[in-house]
């Protein structure tokens, strides 16, 4: 989106806004402050539309538009269900929630999403990132623990409960997956249409976006060198978007009662990201190679991806399927069949039915996500 028409799209936000009634306001942080409306920037709570991943990319800014509001900190609470409770769990009813915050500090935006835990899991820090935008270089720049920047959000913002494909993929005893979010530097650049981005990770973080009992490994991981990432989303017109991942690294990698031991790994990807009227396609293939993930030297290449076609059923609710694959080397595959709507200005319900390929027993699970600022009426 080009700075004129990003300044166009604002400037009616904020028109439709002022009109707006003050209960409309959306959660969680950002939408006070601006005195925006939830669909402004969300289709399907928490997932962003173009204009809400514009705002994210100029680091959570709107120049020119008065600021209201107050909130600093919002809740979100998900109670979830599936047919086939989660390893280590008896329970196919569980609640889970997480606290967002964001403050500004001059032209530095301070974010963070800390998991409340569920399952018997931990709170624990997910994402907490300082974000700055030069407005001479026009570099969007991250310090601190972000999600890698792929075609879309890996864990945190996710329209459906289930990990993409390969992005939740372990390669041997390599735990760190795509999903994972990675302490560093990254930055972004708007170039024309283009927008391409770059990160270093020095380490990473465990746990997911709402928590969980956490799952013993048997290993211990740690950057041995720093991984470097490369990113580039090209637009080819309106309605049609190519994008290329290149990321490397070496893990340290420590089995219980084992002696450490390192393993180089690259990933590349290639998306595609296409919509003709409500039909909307989203894309991805991930190819590996991890040099030593079995401790004994032995090189391993991994594949997998994933394919969802979605039907928009108006701005804010939406039919889906998607297939998920990964090779690591085991081959698995699932298909996955979703319905999810905004149903109040604060809230998500979410459908989904889990089918292993080329058979074997469904899992049908469900959601309930809902969000709430903190102040009230500020």
């Amino acid at each position: 989106m080009s700075n004129k028409r990003f300044a166009v799209a604002a400037l009616a936000a904020g028109i439709a806004c002022a009109f707006a009634p003050r209960a409309a306001q959306a959660m969680p942080i950002f939408a006070q402050r601006y005195n925006l409306v939830c669909g402004t920037c969300h289709s399907v709570l928490p997932e962003l539309n173009s204009f809400g991943n514009e705002f994210r990319n100029r680091g959570y800014r709107i120049d020119g538009l008065s600021k209201h509001g107050t909130t600093i900190v919002a809740l979100r609470e998900q109670i979830g269900y599936s047919e086939v409770p989660p390893e280590g769990s008896t329970a196919k009813t569980v609640p889970a929630g997480a606290i967002l915050g964001g403050l500004e500090v001059g032209r530095i935006e301070a974010f963070v999403h800390e998991t409340l835990g569920s399952q018997g899991g931990p709170a624990s820090l997910f994402l907490g990132y300082l974000a700055y935008r030069d407005d001479h270089s026009k570099v969007l720049y991250r310090a601190g623990l972000w999600e890698l920047p792929l075609v879309h959000s890996p864990a945190q913002r996710l329209d459906t409960l289930t990990t993409y494909g390969y992005e939740g993929a372990r390669v041997g005893l390599n735990e760190l997956t795509l999903a994972t979010p990675r302490w560093g530097l990254e930055a972004e650049r708007s170039v024309g249409v283009a927008r391409f981005a770059a990160t270093i990770g020095v380490g990473n973080s465990a746990g997911s976006a709402y928590g969980g009992k956490p799952v013993p490994t048997g290993t211990t991981q740690t950057f041995a060198t720093p991984e470097y990432g490369l990113y580039a989303r090209v637009p080819l017109n309106d309605d049609l978007r190519l994008g290329v991942d290149a990321i490397a690294g070496t893990a340290g990698i420590t089995p219980d009662g084992r002696a450490s031991f390192n393993d180089a790994y690259t990933r590349t990807g290639l998306s595609v990201d296409a919509r003709r009227g409500r039909l909307e396609l989203l894309a991805e293939q991930w190819w590996g190679r991890d040099f030593n993930a079995d401790g004994v030297g032995g090189r391993i290449d991994s594949t997998g991806g994933f394919a969802r076609l979605r039907w928009r059923l108006g701005e804010h609710a939406f039919i889906g399927i998607r297939e998920d694959a990964f090779a690591a080397p085991a081959a698995t595959r699932t298909l996955l069949w979703y319905a999810e709507a905004q149903v109040t200005r604060h809230a998500r319900v979410l459908i989904q039915q889990v089918r292993p390929i080329p058979g074997g027993p469904t899992s049908l699970q469900a959601a309930l996500t809902v969000g709430a600022p903190w102040p009230w009426g500020k």
